[in-house]
C-alpha cells in the first residue's frame, strides 16, 4: 500500500516545481515580447495554465487515480508505448537538468568566476540524486521545509516603495514590442511543472486534493510572478528592463538592511532550493517512468544508473556557456509546453475509448 501525499506538502511541492530561476529574468522576457504594462500577460498564462489543469482533472477523474501508464496500456501495445514514454523520460530529465546548470551557471558568474562550473555542478547533482533515492514523500517534505527558509523573500520588496512610480508603467498597454506566439510561449513556459501532477495519481486520495492543490500553487506562483514583475515596472523604464539580463537582482541589489550587505546574493544562494526541488521533481518523473519500462528488472537501482546519463548529458554535450544552456532550455521548455497539452488530451481519448468500450475504472 503506497503512502498517500497530504495536501499541504502537495501544494508546496507544486509550487517549487512551477517556480525557479525565471523569476530573476521575467521582467526582462515581459517587456522584451510585451512591452509597456507587461506584467498583465502573466495573468494570461496563470488562466492558461488553471485551464491545462481543468484537463488533467477531467483525466483524474475519469480514471479514478489510476497512473498513466495503467490507462495507455489499456488501449494500446506496449510496443508502441515504449518509445512516447522513452521520449518522455529523457524529455524530463534532461530538462530537470538543465534548470540545475543553469543556477549553477548563473551562480558561476556572481559568486566563483574563476571556478570551473561543473565542479559545482556535479556537487549539486550529488544532492539531486541522494533526494531521488528516498522518493516522493521525502521529496515533498524536503519542500515544505526549504518553503520555511525563503518564504520571507517576497516581503524584501517592500523596501522598494519609495522608489516605485506608477508614471513609469505608462498609460499605454503591450506597446514596444513584438508580438508573436514564441514571446508568449517564453513567458508561459516560467508556469510549467504543473504537469508533473499526471505521474502523482498513485500516490494520491481523496484527502490529497491533487488537482485543488496545483490550482492554489498556480495561483501562489502567479502572485509571486506578478508581483516582482509589477514592481519592476514602476522601478525601472521599459528600456532599462529590456538591456537588463536579471532584473529582480537588480531591483534587489537597491535593498539596504543593516545586517546584509548583498541581499540580492543571499536571495539568489538560497533560490538553491527551489532549483533542487524542481530538478528532482523532473527526475523524479523520469525514473517512474524508467521503472515502467523496466518492469521485468530485479535491479532496482538500474533506472537509476540510467537516470545518470541525462545530467551528463546536460554537462557536456550541451555546451557550458550560459546564452547556449537558456536557448536549449526554451526548447525544451517548448516541447514540455506541447506535452502539458497534448498529454491529457492523449489520455482523455485513451480514457473515453474505454468508456465507449463499457470499460470502467473501479
Amino acid at each position: 500500500m503506497r503512502a498517500k501525499l497530504p495536501f499541504f506538502q502537495t501544494t508546496i511541492l507544486a509550487n517549487f516545481a512551477q517556480t525557479g530561476v525565471v523569476v530573476f529574468s521575467l521582467p526582462r522576457l515581459l517587456s522584451e515580447n510585451m512591452g509597456t504594462n507587461g506584467w498583465v500577460a502573466l495573468l494570461v498564462c496563470s488562466s492558461v495554465a488553471a485551464l491545462n489543469l481543468l484537463l488533467i482533472s477531467l483525466v483524474y477523474r475519469l480514471s479514478r487515480g489510476k497512473s498513466i501508464f495503467e490507462i495507455s496500456q489499456s488501449v494500446l501495445p506496449k510496443f508502441i508505448l515504449v518509445p512516447f514514454f522513452v521520449v518522455l523520460a529523457g524529455l524530463w530529465a534532461i530538462l530537470g537538468s538543465l534548470v540545475g546548470k543553469q543556477y549553477i551557471l548563473i551562480l558561476k558568474s556572481l559568486s566563483f568566476p574563476s571556478l570551473h562550473p561543473a565542479y559545482l555542478y556535479i556537487l549539486f547533482e550529488i544532492l539531486v540524486f541522494l533526494l531521488l533515492t528516498k522518493g516522493i514523500m521525502s521529496i515533498s517534505s524536503t519542500a515544505v521545509l526549504a518553503f520555511y527558509v525563503i518564504i520571507w523573500n517576497t516581503s524584501l520588496l517592500v523596501y522598494i516603495y519609495d522608489d516605485f512610480e506608477l508614471s513609469r508603467m505608462t498609460t499605454f498597454w503591450f506597446k514596444d514590442a513584438t508580438h508573436s506566439f514564441k514571446g508568449w510561449l517564453e513567458i508561459y513556459i516560467a508556469f510549467l511543472g504543473f504537469e508533473l501532477c499526471l505521474l502523482l495519481f498513485p500516490y494520491t486520495n481523496e484527502k490529497t486534493h491533487l488537482i485543488r492543490a496545483f490550482q492554489i500553487a498556480n495561483l501562489i506562483t502567479t502572485f509571486t510572478y506578478t508581483l516582482g514583475a509589477f514592481i519592476s515596472f514602476g522601478f525601472f523604464s521599459l528600456h532599462q528592463l529590456q538591456h537588463m539580463k536579471y532584473p529582480v537582482l537588480s531591483l534587489l541589489s537597491y535593498v539596504e538592511l543593516p545586517f546584509v550587505k548583498r541581499i540580492d546574493d543571499l536571495v539568489f544562494n538560497i533560490t538553491l532550493f527551489r532549483v533542487l526541488i524542481t530538478n528532482v521533481f523532473y527526475g523524479w518523473a523520469a525514473i517512474e517512468t524508467m521503472k515502467w519500462l523496466l518492469p521485468a528488472s530485479n535491479k532496482r537501482w538500474l533506472p537509476y544508473v540510467i537516470f545518470v546519463i541525462f545530467p551528463l548529458t546536460a554537462l557536456f554535450v550541451i555546451p557550458s556557456t550560459l546564452e547556449k544552456t537558456e536557448k536549449w532550455l526554451s526548447l525544451f521548455g517548448f516541447s514540455e509546453a506541447g506535452v502539458a497539452f497534448l498529454l491529457p488530451i492523449f489520455l482523455l481519448v485513451i480514457l473515453l475509448i474505454n468508456k465507449y468500450r463499457g470499460r470502467n475504472y473501479a
